[in-house]
């Protein structure tokens, strides 16, 4: 089937010197008025189109023919109803807009955009707790949240402390085992003096003491 999109209006004008009547110039009152369906229609001499409708030249038959725009059958615009909902309730005819229905309808849907986000926002401050609200709570439980660098320096007080028991000892050092693992532990611990600390564990003359001295040696050099 071949057809036109669009009908170009002649510019001939006749032998009297003036230019034809169209179909396009006659009084509005006296428009007949068509209803487009989804299905092309022929169009009638005097017959007014809707703004919006699509229309065509049939060239079989030499007939104007216009139709609703969207779809065919009766099917419906799923897309085209979506952007009706989201520019509201506004003449949406591509034909008919204005630079103010524009700017309401980009207005609406910054503002959609703008809940949208708050909404997201929302749902994540409900996920995750702000990190202000469990310091007080830590501090109401007098947990304290200490670093690694701050544990080992207790620790090595611990052992050098002429205070602290054998099992005091033993258990710092065991401690100390497990920090040293990791390789930034490892040099703040030499640069806490652990060395001399290991030195004085293997030169205790307790075999507990030596055993664990000799694990915290060889944890920091791993």
């Amino acid at each position: 089937e071949f057809a036109l999109t669009k009908i170009e209006e002649s510019d001939i004008k006749d032998d009297s010197g003036t230019e034809p009547v169209t179909e396009d110039e006659a009084d509005p009152e006296d428009l007949e008025v068509f209803y487009p369906t989804h299905q092309w229609q022929t169009l009638h001499p005097g017959q007014a189109v809707p703004a919006g409708s699509h229309v065509r030249l049939n060239l079989q038959t030499g007939e104007r023919e216009a139709k609703l725009a969207g779809g065919e059958n009766g099917k419906s615009d799923v897309r085209e109803e979506k952007r009706k909902k989201r520019l509201g309730k506004m003449d949406i005819d591509s034909n008919s807009f204005t630079s103010q229905e524009l700017k309401k309808a980009l207005a609406k849907m910054k503002e959609s955009e703008k809940t949208e986000r708050m909404a997201r926002e929302e749902e994540v401050r409900k996920k995750f707790r702000p990190i202000e609200e469990l310091k007080e709570e830590f501090e109401k439980l007098n947990v304290k949240l200490e670093t690694d660098y701050e544990i080992m320096v207790k620790l090595i007080g611990k052992f050098n402390s002429s205070a602290s028991t054998l099992d005091e000892k033993v258990a710092a050092l065991y401690d100390l085992e497990y920090y040293v693992h990791q390789v930034d532990n490892a040099k703040d611990f030499l640069s806490l003096g652990g060395l001399q600390l290991v030195i004085n564990g293997l030169n205790s003359t307790e075999a507990a003491l030596k055993e664990h001295a000799a694990f915290v040696l060889g944890a920091a050099l791993s």
